[in-house]
Order: C-alpha cells, then structure tokens, then sequence
C-alpha cells in the first residue's frame, strides 16, 4: 500500500480542521493539507498542491 496523503476543508475560519485532522492521522495520512474556503470558491491552494 502507497503512502496515505489527507485533505481538510473547512468554509470559513470560524470553523476547525482539527476533527477531520485527527481522523485523517488515524487513518494513517502522513501529510495533510487544508485549505479554509467556501464550497464555492474553486481557489483551494493546498487542494491544488495536494494533487500535484
């Protein structure tokens, strides 16, 4: 099995990528990214670096 990358989003900074974080740790993600923007905003800078 490939190493287990993660991604966290949340919509606004009133709310925490840490739940989602934590669980993605569980599940044995050695890196995790996180972007703070709408579900309708398709600028996710670290959604884009993730894939690259």
């Amino acid at each position: 099995m490939g190493a287990v990358l993660g991604y966290a989003r949340v919509s606004t900074g009133d709310q925490d990528v840490a739940g989602q974080t934590m669980r993605l740790e569980q599940a044995g993600a050695i890196k995790i990214f996180t972007d703070v923007k709408s579900g309708k905003s398709i600028d996710r800078p670290d959604f884009g670096e993730l894939l690259a």
